[in-house]
């Protein structure tokens, strides 16, 4: 059983709501430093605490190939859970936007009731306190940081389920 891994994962969970809360930019980068060394920490202490039964090393060593290996369906691991983690724990760097405040177009189309006409507005809004906070290149692109971190931890618990079924089987 992935007891070791799953207890890091509900830390990830704990951090994911404290990132979704944090208006402080100071306090909110600390945090994702933090999160990001978790998310990827439950692939290590997959390998290195739950890998000490031995079915749970081999479905391990055989996900982590998969994991490594050029597949769309894994490109979480390799372009978000391990790039994010280096560049925070080797460069101190993040593809997190940096700035407190984040421009973003906004374009909304209207429809006049009589006449039908269709018109489109576009303006700049700047979004503060931490409330969008895109991921500026590379895996996510765009997206709010703190989703994609999301889609980490629902990877994660899809990929532990398949460990200990392979494990058990």
């Amino acid at each position: 059983m992935t007891r070791a891994a799953r207890m890091v994962l509900t830390d990830c969970r704990i951090a994911l709501e404290m990132l979704e809360t944090e208006v402080s930019e100071d306090r909110w980068r600390v945090l994702w430093a933090g999160a990001v060394a978790l998310i990827r920490a439950v692939g290590h202490v997959l390998d290195k605490v739950d890998g000490e039964q031995p079915p749970i090393k081999a479905a391990a060593k055989a996900a982590f190939a998969r994991w490594k290996a050029d597949d769309s369906s894994h490109a979480i691991f390799r372009e978000f859970i391990e790039s994010e983690r280096n560049n925070i724990l080797k460069r101190y760097e993040s593809k997190v936007h940096p700035l407190s405040e984040v421009p973003v177009a906004i374009f909304l189309t209207l429809s006049q009731p009589e006449t039908g006409e269709i018109k489109q507005i576009g303006f700049d809004e700047l979004l503060g306190e931490t409330i969008f906070k895109p991921i500026v290149d590379g895996y996510g692109e765009g997206e709010d940081a703190r989703d994609i971190y999301r889609d980490a931890i629902s990877w994660w618990e899809r990929e532990l389920q398949a460990i200990d079924i392979a494990a058990a089987g």
